[in-house]
């Protein structure tokens, strides 16, 4: 082992001072140490298998994430490998090499989908695309069958679903905006009641608990629209690229091009200005409206405390821009959607451990959003498909022994564990 790796690890091992890590001898240290690097190596060789031998590239996997699970040590690093082994290991039971399509993929957009927004509970999602398509998904039916809610001709920008779920905001790019009924969820030929705004507007989003909705226009002026009425706030020089309702105090902030967020109540209160001005392409608020998250141009976030005006940190790790941001129900986790064709999903409790990264889109990702419940990412990409990502890895160690019959030979152990640890099961619940 090398001697550099192994006292790296012990300090940091000290540092961290946990009281768990503090009743571990050197020992115990140096097992755990092993273990780890056993299951980087299985999960690594996992990702490497072939996809034409599916049922040991997911048995490597599984038995890869039984190992973590049992290791006593801080899942820093390991967690964000052994989850991308058994996601494609689950990529590649029962896919279908045809169509080139796996189980957690929808398609029901023409063209790039642009926006994706969970209604009030986990089983109702939506989705807006450039082909002028608003589609209703639930995930208790058969996931690629979406109805469709509105089809129009204008290429969608945005969505918004109102706080009761009852409205949905469509943004488009060159027809102002579009109001759709929601009342009625059931699947029927009649099509929803819509309210169309022609006035072109830059962005757009639902007021907090009200049918107002809050929108920039194309010459820079904010505007409280509702249901004949209208009110203007103010006006901005800058070009707008994302705007967010602050639901704590109605608080309407608006993100632009030239890298600084305007904080507007009856008029403009405030001005945040970040160093290296980047555009901030699209913004989140925290559940207990503590902290702001802004996605930038640059391919960070930033995450800034609103209760005491000033900087936490910046997250940084894609490639490319940054096109969506989003909080879990808890606040614990951040994911963000990047045109670097990955989502990542970041522990901002613990930023010492490295995001999860969800990485099987062809093309940008263009939105993304935790379901309510925290348990569910879903994506929309450029590539015109959908996906729906469990956050647990536990979902999808379990998939695998559900859908492979076996367990590793006593060969395969030896190939992949080595002869150091006794043979089990690597599904040992299964009933044979």
């Amino acid at each position: 082992m090398n001697k550099l790796v192994l006292f790296l690890f012990l300090s940091s091992q000290a540092f961290i001072g946990t009281s768990q890590n503090k009743s571990l001898d050197l020992e115990s240290q140096i097992e755990i140490l092993k273990t780890t690097e056993l299951v980087q190596s299985m999960a690594q060789r996992s990702l490497l298998t072939p996809s034409y031998f599916p049922e040991k590239k997911a048995l490597v996997a599984r038995q890869a994430y039984n190992f973590w699970i049992e290791n006593p040590g801080d899942r820093l690093v390991s967690h964000l490998n052994v989850y991308q082994a058994l996601y494609y290991a689950n990529k590649y039971l029962g896919y279908d090499p045809v169509n080139k399509q796996s189980y957690n993929q929808a398609l029901g957009h023409d063209e790039s989908v642009m926006s994706v927004q969970y209604g009030t509970d986990n089983k109702t999602f939506y989705t807006a695309g450039s082909d002028g398509k608003v589609l209703r998904w639930r995930l208790e039916e058969e996931f690629n069958t979406p109805e469709v809610v509105y089809e129009g001709k204008y290429l969608v920008r945005s969505l918004d679903i109102s706080d009761d779920g009852n409205w949905i905001l469509v943004v488009t790019k060159d027809q102002g905006i579009i109001i759709l009924d929601n009342r009625s969820q059931e699947s029927s030929d009649e099509k929803p009641t819509v309210a169309k705004d022609t006035e072109l507007v830059q962005s757009g989003v639902f007021m907090a608990g009200e049918n107002k909705v809050a929108v920039v226009t194309k010459k820079g002026e904010l505007k409280i629209k509702g249901f004949g009425e209208e009110q203007v706030i103010g006006r901005t020089m800058d070009k707008v690229t994302s705007m967010e309702v602050n639901k704590s105090n109605e608080e309407i902030l608006v993100g632009t091009a030239q890298g600084n967020v305007q904080f507007w109540e009856d008029t403009l209160a405030r001005k945040l200005y970040i160093e290296e001005a980047f555009a901030v392409n699209t913004m989140a608020i925290s559940s207990d409206f503590k902290t702001l998250a802004l996605g930038r141009e640059k391919g960070d976030v930033v995450l800034y405390d609103l209760i005491k005006h000033q900087m936490i940190r910046i997250i940084s790790g894609h490639q490319s821009a940054i096109t969506d941001v989003d909080f879990n129900f808890d606040d614990t986790k951040l994911l963000s959607a990047s045109r670097d064709g990955s989502v990542r999903v970041w522990d901002i409790k613990d930023p010492r451990k490295l995001p999860l990264v969800l990485d099987d889109h062809d093309d940008w990702v263009m939105s993304a959003c935790f379901s309510p419940d925290g348990k569910r990412v879903i994506s929309g990409s450029r590539d015109n498909s959908i996906r729906f990502w469990p956050v647990d890895p536990k979902e999808l160690a379990d998939r695998v022994c559900e859908l492979v019959d076996r367990d590793l030979t006593e060969e395969e152990w030896i190939e992949f564990v080595g002869t150091g640890i006794p043979y089990t099961n690597t599904c040992p619940a299964r009933t044979n």
